[in-house]
């Protein structure tokens, strides 16, 4: 179905301007996803596609078509992409696999999308992302992920998850710059059946409540400067886990 638009008022122009505000898309459940690239990673949680120009019906049934004025409102970017879809939040997979990532207040977007791309890169299929985090389907973090979100399971959690994952039997390793944490580069992964890779906020680390609870504190050794930015850190540790 193809519903030309031309008005800036429109009800479905409004909404879609709305999931802009953060708040308001997590409580709503739907998102924006800008560019064909991210719209087709998207296509499974795609409800319906602005578009300047008519797209293929067998690619995008549900297609508003809408003037280039429209489209610069609605995008997030300096340059409005020639389609921008609105999608439903993916729902989580009932079942946790072996490998788990916990992101404990990780705050920026980009941060939270750059290890999203890594945990698919390196085997990791399930990302558990506590509430004070940046929101995983926000445009920075959508954007920073190139799409991989859209492959992964991603949950929402707590420290309580951890408690019950732990008393499943996973393992509990957080990264940590703790004069107790084992260097990476002699930690023993191949040790553990399942596990929980567990990283901090940008500013203040892992929680010491979820430090209380962990089995293992592992560490980058570096030199030169006191830490390494999270998503780096991560592409690290998951990269050095897989090997």
């Amino acid at each position: 179905m193809i519903e030309e638009i031309k008005s800036r008022q429109n009800p479905k122009v409004k909404y879609a301007n709305q999931l802009k505000d953060a708040g308001f898309a997590r409580k709503s459940g739907k998102f924006l996803v800008e560019s064909e690239h991210l719209i087709e990673m998207a296509k499974d949680n795609l409800l319906y596609v602005f578009t300047t120009k008519k797209l293929d019906e067998n690619l995008y049934p549900n297609q508003l078509l809408v003037t280039e004025e429209i489209m610069e409102k609605l995008s997030n970017q300096k340059s409005p992409s020639r389609v921008i879809g609105v999608c439903k939040v993916p729902q989580p997979k009932g079942n946790i696999g072996n490998l788990v990532i916990y992101l404990d207040n990780v705050q920026d977007p980009g941060n939270v999308g750059t290890i999203l791309r890594s945990a698919l890169a390196f085997g990791f299929s399930d990302v558990l992302i506590s509430e004070n985090s940046a929101n995983p389907f926000g445009p920075k973090a959508i954007q920073a992920s190139q799409g991989s979100l859209f492959h992964l399971n991603v949950v929402n959690a707590s420290i309580d998850t951890l408690k019950d994952l732990k008393n499943r039997g996973y393992r509990l390793i957080s990264t940590a710059l703790c004069e107790n944490s084992v260097e990476l580069n002699k930690f023993n992964f191949k040790g553990h059946q399942n596990y929980v890779i567990i990283l901090g906020n940008e500013g203040q680390g892992i929680s010491k409540e979820i430090l209380a609870i962990s089995d293992d504190l592992v560490k980058i050794e570096i030199s030169g400067i006191d830490s390494l930015n999270v998503g780096v850190a991560a592409g690290i540790v998951l990269y050095q886990a897989r090997r």
